[in-house]
């Protein structure tokens, strides 16, 4: 099989798993609307970008109500580097989407500059990153992320890169203990992005020992003292500085630690396990599959190199989801930073047989599985492109808050009912788009100009206020007489 005939079929391949990342995430990521988490993360970027709060002390909104004096749900890295794509994007509802599909682009390449460092000696499995990136993004809580703007997507880059250079450094035949401090670097951001659960990374090196042992038990005892060095050093530079310390002791004691004493999202600890499971039965399903057709179709394949390569990482996304367990407070998307070594671990264990697979086709049949590709791709931009007026979600929502807009101006704060105050996508969509606050009127004892409540509740204060009568469909808006 010529070069030229490889390319193609590489080609296809990979216009036929872009195809499907497209499908997958971007033809959502137009639509209107986004989840809760996303909206208020956003929220928080796009303030930052234009001023109001700091780096280290970001804001909800411009009035910086909900009894917080600054917002410290998340570490502040993340809030930082979108209020860049602000600055430079502009206001539009598509900046967040257009940020959260580059970060799904750029693990899409992290994954395949780690994969061809697995095979770097390999020129047979090299090509085929393809596998990993198609059982990756096939992953319905990865896809889910990615169609949302979740600080999952950015802590991901850099936990990526942390283990891609702790490979370097372990697969290379000399001590390269600047990919570690690199690696140390990057698990510093990943901390920065989302928290603990950003540290997984450190466990590479053991795993690394335990299963492929191309390095001594004290040279792996050295390289994570390397690691934990970086995190400790740049651990001390934040203490020191004031605000990075006020900043993160608010984050971690008064957010993080009491939301894990106080706060429980589930009943059970193996709520997590039970879910990476269900997530990943796919892949299982997939991996039984090609086995038994392999054996089958009597494809014998030598691999046992990738085999071990294999469950070194897939151990890697058991190291970065099963510490979850250790608290109540679980969610699926949690462990989304996992995925990309399960996907390169599954794949490592596949490769082999589809790539003998590939080696038998037609190459007569190239040119077509390359002209079926480019369809697909053409076929999945299209869609996208004709989802650009429709809705993921909170339809009624937004239409209520588009009519709002017109009679409310922007950075206005407005009374609500409290029901209506603990709707979080009420207030990140009034925050994100239009700059317009609401406030519980139980907590604010200011005179404001206008008062929301839901639909089915009468005029709260018909002393003072008057009902605009416009045509929302789950709320009322009220204006102050003489306002």
């Amino acid at each position: 099989m010529s070069i030229k005939t490889i390319s193609k079929l590489n080609l296809a391949c990979w216009l036929f798993v872009l195809s499907v990342a497209i499908i997958l995430t971007a033809s959502t990521l137009i639509k209107h609307g986004m989840f809760m988490d996303a909206m208020l993360y956003t929220s928080v970027s796009h303030n930052l970008s234009r001023g109001i709060g700091s780096f280290w002390f970001p804001y909800f909104d411009s009035f910086n109500i909900i009894q917080l004096t600054s917002f410290h749900e998340q570490p502040p890295l993340v809030f930082g580097i979108q209020s860049l794509f602000f600055r430079l994007l502009g206001d539009s509802m598509y900046v967040e989407r257009i940020y959260t599909f580059f970060t799904m682009c750029m693990s899409m390449w992290l994954m395949t500059w780690l994969w061809r460092e697995i095979n770097k000696e390999n020129d047979t499995l090299r090509p085929n990153a393809w596998i990993a990136i198609l059982i990756w993004i096939s992953i319905p809580v990865c896809f889910w992320s990615y169609s949302n703007n979740m600080h999952e997507n950015t802590m991901g880059l850099f936990t990526l890169s942390a283990v891609l250079f702790s490979y370097k450094a372990l697969q290379s035949k000399k001590d390269h203990f600047f990919y570690y401090i690199l690696a140390g670097i990057f698990v510093c951001l990943a901390a920065l992005s989302k928290g603990l659960p950003g540290l997984f990374p450190i466990a590479v090196p053991f795993l690394h020992w335990l299963f492929i042992r191309t390095k001594s038990f004290s040279k792996m005892i050295l390289y994570s003292f390397i690691l934990l060095s970086v995190l400790l050093i740049v651990g001390i530079g934040l203490y020191l500085y004031p605000d990075s310390r006020e900043s993160l002791s608010i984050y971690l004691f008064k957010r993080a630690f009491q939301r894990i004493n106080s706060v429980h999202s589930v009943n059970n600890r193996f709520f997590i396990f039970w879910r990476l499971l269900s997530e990943l039965i796919p892949a299982f399903i997939l991996t039984a599959l090609v086995y038994l057709i392999a054996k089958w179709k009597g494809i014998r394949t030598e691999f046992s190199t990738q085999k071990k390569q294999g469950f070194f990482f897939l151990a890697i996304g058991l190291s970065g989801s099963l510490p979850l367990m250790l608290t109540l407070v679980q969610n699926g998307f949690y462990f989304v930073c996992a995925l990309p070594f399960f996907a390169i671990g599954f794949a490592l264990l596949l490769a082999p047989s589809i790539q003998s697979w590939r080696s038998k086709i037609n190459v007569i049949h190239h040119t077509r599985l390359l002209g079926v590709s480019v369809l697909l791709l053409v076929g999945s931009l299209a869609f996208t492109y004709f989802q650009k007026d429709n809705y993921s979600r909170d339809k009624e929502l937004l239409h209520d808050v588009e009519l709002i807009s017109h009679v409310v101006p922007s950075n206005t704060r407005m009374h609500c009912t409290h029901i209506a105050y603990q709707y979080w996508e009420l207030n990140c969509y009034l925050v994100r788009m239009y700059d317009i606050s609401v406030s519980d009127i139980e907590l604010e004892p200011h005179e404001l100009p206008f008062f929301i409540t839901e639909i089915e509740v009468p005029n709260p204060d018909p002393q003072h206020f008057v009902d605009l009568k416009l045509p929302l469909r789950k709320y009322k808006l009220y204006k102050r007489k003489g306002s």
